[in-house]
């Protein structure tokens, strides 16, 4: 029989295995979910490959195999060209280099705040971001705009889609992220951020902002000439700010997501909490819905 540990991991990726397949009402020509289909099979794999390597992912298709083995189902996976070469795509994108994204951690944030001019808007602006990238674990595409693209208020996080728990002294904030590469269904969530140790604090540094931004409609982030804030400006304006801070290396704006997770860990955070602040693929089954407000509020004091 399977060791103990394989059959825990195998009951997670078969969980998560049916939770997309309902999601995405992937039935079989039966309107049943298994025996499931190669295409089927192809999209989860495309699904997975957002959080998971490679290698990870097909481990998690060995578990698809073996929960149909189990219905008395064939193997589905006997035979499926298609995807292996979505497979193969996958690791190839994946690559295998060395040249890895560095992490901004609480201390280069530090360094980053110690360089900016607070009386310029664009530097508010720029502080406000990072804090919020840091903090809430956001990937660039979920508070950033892309690159020549126009911004989508459906899409895109909007001034609207921020807070306060209380009009005077708010302890708290609220980041309504709309769509994510882990949510293709956009069902949405909300993040809740606390207050941590000046000035690394979400609460300060967004409060700030939105002082000076004003609340007219549009992205959250927008420069003093009128352009949303893209994922090539904030990756390069950082990479010059740690550079005359003497920090040079591979940053950019997903080194935020990278930096607090590596801080959270180090901190002593549960990997469960964690894995729910990131809202990974791999634990979706934990939400903020499960876990209280006020526990994630005080998280925020840990990465500071």
């Amino acid at each position: 029989g399977l060791a103990s540990s394989t059959r825990k991991t195998y009951s997670s990726a078969q969980r998560a295995f049916l939770r997309f397949c309902e999601g995405a009402k992937l039935m079989n020509s039966r309107g049943s979910l298994l025996p499931a289909e190669e295409w089927t099979l192809c999209l989860f794999a495309t699904w997975l490959a957002d959080d998971l390597k490679a290698a990870s992912i097909k481990v998690y298709l060995s578990a698809v195999r073996a929960l149909h083995i189990e219905q008395g189902f064939p193997d589905p996976l006997s035979g499926c060209l298609r995807l292996q070469r979505v497979l193969k795509g996958i690791k190839r994108c994946q690559g295998s280099s060395s040249d890895k994204r560095l992490p901004v951690t609480s201390a280069i944030l530090r360094a980053i705040y110690s360089h900016l001019d607070l009386s310029q808007y664009d530097d508010v602006m720029f502080w406000a971001a990072c804090c919020l990238a840091y903090f809430g674990f956001l990937r660039s595409s979920e508070f950033t705009v892309p690159n020549g693209a126009t911004f989508s208020q459906a899409l895109h996080l909007s001034v609207h889609d921020i807070a306060a728990d209380q009009r005077v002294a708010p302890s708290r904030i609220q980041v309504n992220i709309k769509v994510s590469k882990t949510d293709p269904f956009r069902q949405g969530c909300i993040l809740t951020l606390g207050q941590g140790r000046s000035p690394l604090c979400p609460v300060e540094a967004m409060l700030n902002f939105l002082e000076l931004r004003g609340g007219s409609a549009g992205p959250l982030f927008v420069r003093s000439n009128g352009v949303p804030l893209t994922r090539t400006y904030l990756s390069e304006r950082l990479r010059r700010l740690l550079s005359d801070a003497g920090i040079p290396g591979n940053f950019s704006s997903h080194s935020f997501r990278i930096g607090a997770a590596t801080s959270a860990a180090l901190a002593g955070v549960p990997d469960h909490l964690i894995q729910t602040l990131g809202r990974w693929s791999s634990s979706a089954y934990l939400t903020y819905i499960r876990t209280p407000r006020r526990l994630l509020s005080n998280l925020t004091k840990s990465l500071c």
